[in-house]
Parts: C-alpha cells; structure tokens; sequence
C-alpha cells in the first residue's frame, strides 16, 4: 500500500513576519485582487499597490466608477495575490476594499506613471482611491537555495515521496 505525505500544517506567524512581509509586498508592486462581479462570480485583475502598510492596509488607484468600483458596492470582500517565482514567495491576502475621498492621501501617493492612466491629475474625477484593509493572509517562503530545491525535486521523482524542500508555509489574522 502506498503512504501518502502530506504537508505540514501552516506556522502561526509573528508581528515581526507580518512586518517583513509587508516591506516584501511593497517591493512586488503587481498583483491579482479578485472582486464579486454582478453575478456574484469572481472577477481578477492585476492592480499596481502604491503602498504596503505594516498595519496591513494596502492602497491602489482604480476607475472611480466601473469595474472594481463597482464590484466593491456590492460586495466589499477581496482576495489579493502577490507572487515573486524568482525569490520564492507566494502570498494571498483577504481583507475588505473600500473607495476613500482623500485629496491628501491621493497627491501623496501619485506619481508621473499614475498620470497615464488618469490624465486629469490628482483632481481626475475617473480616479478612485482604494484602501484595502487585510483581514488575514497565507504565505508561503522557500529559504532553500534553487540547487538545493532542485535535488530535492529529483531525489522526490526517484524516490516516489513529495519533495522535502517545499518552504515555510505562515498563516496570519490582522
């Protein structure tokens, strides 16, 4: 009979993860925020995060009216991905997004690569600043070097048995 392995089970993770993760996500910029669409199925999109806060509020600027605007109405729940293949982390991210009117906070975080998408600068009427408050998240953290990944992958083929270099897996609650 053939044994299956599972993973282990994920790590309760400290202030002091939480805190380097956010300095991490900072740094990744793009992700996947996945919304409710009209009919309740999900919608994903990659969104640009201005800004990581290590009290888990993300920001982004989005179109005012339509689209994620839209979606937020009727159901405020989203679910963020952020994924760096080449340093090995993983992250997904739940929490709550809610459109603010905060004229200060907008010129704050805008920049000449903002004016792009919204050419009417910082007053545009299409743009929408949304804040994310996260709620609770996963991620997952491979340490390991790639040389050492790869002979774990190879000695899990040859051997029938799951890789053992597979990471840290942490999950939190904000």
């Amino acid at each position: 009979m053939k044994q299956t392995q599972t993973a282990p089970p994920p790590i309760p993770a400290t202030l002091k993860d939480q805190q380097a993760l956010w300095k991490r996500i900072a740094d990744l910029r793009v992700a996947m925020m996945v919304t409710h669409d009209r009919d309740g199925s999900l919608a994903g999109r990659p969104v640009s995060t201005l800004r990581a806060e290590e009290d888990g509020t993300l920001w982004y600027f989005v179109e005012a009216h339509g689209g994620i605007a839209e979606d937020l109405d009727r159901n405020p729940h989203v679910n963020i991905s952020f994924m760096d293949v080449g340093d090995d982390v993983y992250v997904w991210l739940r929490g709550t997004g809610t459109l603010v009117h905060d004229i200060d906070k907008v010129k704050e975080l805008w920049s000449a690569m903002t004016g792009a998408w919204f050419p009417g600068g910082p007053e545009d009427p299409s743009l929408g600043l949304l804040r994310v408050k996260v709620q609770r998240g996963d991620y997952w953290d491979v340490e390991s070097s790639k040389l050492v990944q790869f002979f774990s992958l190879a000695k899990a083929t040859l051997t029938k048995t799951p890789p053992t270099e597979t990471g840290t897996h942490k999950k939190f609650a904000t």
